[in-house]
Protein backbone atom coordinates (compact mmCIF):
# COMPACT_ATOMS: atom_id res chain seq x y z
CA UNK A 1 0.00 0.00 0.00
CA UNK A 2 1.66 3.66 -0.69
CA UNK A 3 2.01 5.74 1.25
CA UNK A 4 0.79 9.19 1.38
CA UNK A 5 1.92 11.86 0.88
CA UNK A 6 2.92 14.34 3.75
CA UNK A 7 1.92 17.64 3.86
CA UNK A 8 5.13 19.30 3.06
CA UNK A 9 5.60 17.34 0.11
CA UNK A 10 2.32 17.78 -1.36
CA UNK A 11 2.99 21.82 -0.71
CA UNK A 12 6.41 21.53 -2.95
CA UNK A 13 4.82 19.37 -5.58
CA UNK A 14 2.25 22.18 -6.26
CA UNK A 15 4.78 24.83 -6.23
CA UNK A 16 6.65 23.00 -8.65
CA UNK A 17 3.50 22.33 -11.06
CA UNK A 18 2.49 26.03 -10.78
CA UNK A 19 5.85 26.96 -11.65
CA UNK A 20 5.75 24.23 -14.81
CA UNK A 21 1.93 25.60 -15.57
CA UNK A 22 3.15 29.46 -15.57
CA UNK A 23 6.27 28.86 -17.95
CA UNK A 24 4.48 29.59 -20.86
CA UNK A 25 3.75 33.13 -19.08
CA UNK A 26 7.07 33.54 -18.31
CA UNK A 27 7.89 32.85 -21.79
CA UNK A 28 5.68 35.22 -23.38
CA UNK A 29 6.42 37.82 -20.50
CA UNK A 30 9.98 37.64 -22.25
CA UNK A 31 9.66 37.62 -25.63
CA UNK A 32 7.55 40.96 -24.98
CA UNK A 33 9.98 42.36 -22.87
CA UNK A 34 12.69 41.41 -25.44
CA UNK A 35 10.79 43.36 -28.61
CA UNK A 36 10.37 46.47 -26.01
CA UNK A 37 13.86 46.66 -25.51
CA UNK A 38 14.97 46.55 -30.03
CA UNK A 39 15.93 49.58 -30.80
CA UNK A 40 13.49 50.98 -32.81
CA UNK A 41 9.85 50.06 -33.84
CA UNK A 42 11.02 48.69 -37.26
CA UNK A 43 13.34 46.03 -35.56
CA UNK A 44 10.17 45.42 -33.34
CA UNK A 45 7.85 44.80 -36.54
CA UNK A 46 10.79 42.81 -37.90
CA UNK A 47 11.60 40.39 -35.26
CA UNK A 48 7.44 39.91 -35.30
CA UNK A 49 7.27 39.13 -39.48
CA UNK A 50 9.83 36.88 -38.63
CA UNK A 51 8.95 34.86 -36.05
CA UNK A 52 5.08 34.81 -37.95
CA UNK A 53 6.81 33.94 -41.50
CA UNK A 54 5.35 37.16 -42.88
CA UNK A 55 8.60 37.99 -44.05
CA UNK A 56 9.53 40.27 -47.41
CA UNK A 57 10.76 36.68 -48.90
CA UNK A 58 7.39 35.21 -48.35
CA UNK A 59 5.27 38.24 -49.73
CA UNK A 60 7.86 38.10 -52.67
CA UNK A 61 6.57 34.76 -53.73
CA UNK A 62 2.56 35.80 -53.05
CA UNK A 63 3.21 38.68 -55.57
CA UNK A 64 3.99 36.18 -58.29
CA UNK A 65 1.42 33.51 -57.35
CA UNK A 66 -0.23 33.29 -60.85
CA UNK A 67 -3.35 31.18 -59.59
CA UNK A 68 -4.19 33.51 -56.90
CA UNK A 69 -4.86 37.17 -57.74
CA UNK A 70 -5.49 38.22 -53.89
CA UNK A 71 -1.39 36.77 -53.20
CA UNK A 72 -0.32 38.95 -55.82
CA UNK A 73 -2.33 41.77 -54.82
CA UNK A 74 -1.45 41.22 -51.16
CA UNK A 75 2.28 40.47 -51.52
CA UNK A 76 2.50 43.79 -53.25
CA UNK A 77 0.51 45.89 -50.10
CA UNK A 78 3.26 44.26 -47.89
CA UNK A 79 6.12 45.15 -49.75
CA UNK A 80 5.46 48.87 -50.57
CA UNK A 81 4.42 48.86 -46.73
CA UNK A 82 8.00 48.40 -46.32
CA UNK A 83 11.50 50.85 -47.16
CA UNK A 84 13.04 48.19 -48.73
CA UNK A 85 9.67 47.63 -51.32
CA UNK A 86 9.71 51.16 -52.65
CA UNK A 87 13.10 51.24 -54.10
CA UNK A 88 13.98 48.59 -57.02
CA UNK A 89 14.06 45.58 -58.02
CA UNK A 90 10.52 45.82 -56.11
CA UNK A 91 9.25 48.83 -58.12
CA UNK A 92 10.51 47.52 -61.14
CA UNK A 93 8.30 44.43 -60.87
CA UNK A 94 5.28 46.23 -59.89
CA UNK A 95 5.34 48.71 -62.70
CA UNK A 96 5.51 45.39 -64.96
CA UNK A 97 2.68 44.05 -62.95
CA UNK A 98 0.39 47.45 -63.77
CA UNK A 99 1.26 46.87 -66.99
CA UNK A 100 0.34 43.18 -67.46
CA UNK A 101 -1.28 41.70 -64.93
CA UNK A 102 -4.75 39.93 -66.16
CA UNK A 103 -6.45 41.20 -62.72
CA UNK A 104 -7.54 44.69 -62.54
CA UNK A 105 -7.44 44.49 -58.72
CA UNK A 106 -3.77 43.81 -59.21
CA UNK A 107 -3.04 46.43 -61.74
CA UNK A 108 -4.57 48.97 -59.85
CA UNK A 109 -2.70 47.73 -56.69
CA UNK A 110 0.55 47.77 -58.67
CA UNK A 111 -0.10 51.49 -59.89
CA UNK A 112 -1.07 52.54 -55.91
CA UNK A 113 2.29 50.69 -55.03
CA UNK A 114 4.67 52.67 -57.81
CA UNK A 115 2.87 56.14 -56.48
CA UNK A 116 3.43 54.97 -52.57
CA UNK A 117 6.82 54.68 -53.76
CA UNK A 118 7.01 57.93 -55.61
CA UNK A 119 8.63 56.31 -58.01
CA UNK A 120 9.48 59.30 -60.96
CA UNK A 121 10.58 56.84 -63.81
CA UNK A 122 6.59 55.25 -63.45
CA UNK A 123 5.06 57.64 -65.11
CA UNK A 124 4.68 56.66 -68.47
CA UNK A 125 2.74 53.64 -66.75
CA UNK A 126 0.40 56.00 -64.80
CA UNK A 127 0.11 57.59 -68.82
CA UNK A 128 -0.85 53.97 -70.38
CA UNK A 129 -2.88 52.94 -67.56
CA UNK A 130 -4.81 56.25 -68.04
CA UNK A 131 -6.75 54.14 -70.97
CA UNK A 132 -6.66 51.03 -69.07
CA UNK A 133 -10.16 49.28 -69.50
CA UNK A 134 -10.85 49.03 -65.59
CA UNK A 135 -11.99 52.49 -64.24
CA UNK A 136 -10.55 51.22 -60.69
CA UNK A 137 -6.85 51.37 -62.89
CA UNK A 138 -7.80 54.27 -64.55
CA UNK A 139 -8.27 56.20 -61.14
CA UNK A 140 -5.13 54.78 -59.80
CA UNK A 141 -3.34 56.11 -62.67
CA UNK A 142 -5.01 59.28 -62.36
CA UNK A 143 -4.27 59.56 -58.27
CA UNK A 144 -0.88 58.34 -58.92
CA UNK A 145 0.06 61.84 -62.07
CA UNK A 146 -1.61 64.27 -59.37
CA UNK A 147 1.74 63.08 -56.97
CA UNK A 148 3.86 62.48 -59.93
CA UNK A 149 3.05 64.89 -62.39
CA UNK A 150 4.34 64.43 -66.23
CA UNK A 151 3.01 67.30 -68.67
CA UNK A 152 2.62 64.10 -71.45
CA UNK A 153 -0.49 63.20 -69.77
CA UNK A 154 -1.93 66.43 -70.10
CA UNK A 155 -4.42 65.63 -72.60
CA UNK A 156 -5.74 62.19 -71.59
CA UNK A 157 -6.42 63.74 -68.97
CA UNK A 158 -8.46 66.74 -70.64
CA UNK A 159 -10.32 64.11 -72.45
CA UNK A 160 -11.10 62.14 -69.01
CA UNK A 161 -12.35 65.63 -67.43
CA UNK A 162 -14.65 66.24 -70.22
CA UNK A 163 -16.10 62.37 -70.73
CA UNK A 164 -19.46 62.20 -70.00
CA UNK A 165 -18.90 58.67 -69.94
CA UNK A 166 -16.08 58.41 -67.82
CA UNK A 167 -16.91 57.44 -63.76
CA UNK A 168 -17.54 60.56 -61.74
CA UNK A 169 -14.30 59.55 -59.11
CA UNK A 170 -12.05 59.40 -62.42
CA UNK A 171 -12.98 62.70 -63.56
CA UNK A 172 -12.74 64.40 -60.12
CA UNK A 173 -9.17 63.31 -60.14
CA UNK A 174 -8.36 63.96 -63.82
CA UNK A 175 -9.64 67.26 -62.49
CA UNK A 176 -7.69 67.78 -59.49
CA UNK A 177 -4.19 65.71 -61.59
CA UNK A 178 -4.30 68.93 -64.08
CA UNK A 179 -3.60 71.55 -61.31
CA UNK A 180 -0.25 71.21 -62.61
CA UNK A 181 -0.06 72.37 -65.87
CA UNK A 182 -0.54 75.99 -66.40
CA UNK A 183 -2.44 75.93 -69.63
CA UNK A 184 -5.30 77.80 -71.46
CA UNK A 185 -6.32 74.80 -72.77
CA UNK A 186 -5.96 73.09 -69.20
CA UNK A 187 -8.40 76.08 -67.65
CA UNK A 188 -11.03 75.88 -70.84
CA UNK A 189 -11.50 72.04 -70.21
CA UNK A 190 -11.98 73.01 -66.71
CA UNK A 191 -14.50 76.17 -66.96
CA UNK A 192 -16.75 74.04 -69.40
CA UNK A 193 -17.19 71.66 -66.42
CA UNK A 194 -18.35 74.18 -64.00
CA UNK A 195 -22.07 73.85 -64.58
CA UNK A 196 -22.24 70.21 -64.41
CA UNK A 197 -24.90 68.43 -62.72
CA UNK A 198 -22.88 66.43 -60.73
CA UNK A 199 -21.79 68.28 -58.36
CA UNK A 200 -18.23 66.79 -57.09
CA UNK A 201 -16.55 67.21 -60.74
CA UNK A 202 -18.16 70.83 -60.84
CA UNK A 203 -16.58 71.56 -57.64
CA UNK A 204 -12.78 69.73 -58.28
CA UNK A 205 -12.61 72.04 -61.60
CA UNK A 206 -13.59 75.37 -59.78
CA UNK A 207 -10.95 74.12 -57.44
CA UNK A 208 -8.08 73.72 -59.93
CA UNK A 209 -8.70 76.61 -61.55
CA UNK A 210 -8.69 78.16 -57.95
CA UNK A 211 -4.62 77.02 -57.90
CA UNK A 212 -4.11 77.59 -61.34
CA UNK A 213 -4.70 81.26 -61.06
CA UNK A 214 -5.16 82.17 -57.68
CA UNK A 215 -8.64 83.48 -58.41
CA UNK A 216 -11.82 82.50 -57.46
CA UNK A 217 -14.98 83.37 -59.48
CA UNK A 218 -16.80 80.71 -58.45
CA UNK A 219 -19.22 78.78 -60.53
CA UNK A 220 -19.50 81.61 -63.45
CA UNK A 221 -18.32 80.38 -66.68
CA UNK A 222 -18.53 83.53 -68.35
CA UNK A 223 -16.51 85.50 -65.66
CA UNK A 224 -13.93 82.61 -65.63
CA UNK A 225 -13.48 82.92 -69.94
CA UNK A 226 -13.23 86.65 -69.72
CA UNK A 227 -10.43 86.39 -66.98
CA UNK A 228 -8.27 83.86 -68.58
CA UNK A 229 -8.11 85.67 -71.97
CA UNK A 230 -8.00 89.24 -70.11
CA UNK A 231 -5.15 91.53 -70.69
CA UNK A 232 -3.44 90.17 -67.35
CA UNK A 233 -3.04 86.73 -69.06
CA UNK A 234 -2.89 84.63 -65.85
CA UNK A 235 -1.97 81.83 -67.79
CA UNK A 236 0.68 83.59 -70.04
Amino acid sequence: MKSKPSATNQSQNDECRMQNEGSPILHSAFIILTLLFLPGCGAMRGLGEMMTGNTAEANALKMENLNNPDDRRDGMIFLVDHPYGTKAPYTTRYAQIAKGDSDPIVRATAIRSLNRSRDKTATPVFINALKDASPLVRLEAAKALYRLPDPAATEQLRVMVSANEETKDVRIAAAEALQHYRRLDVARTLIAQLNQRDFGIAWQCRRTLKRLTGKDLNYDEAAWLNFITGPTKPLG
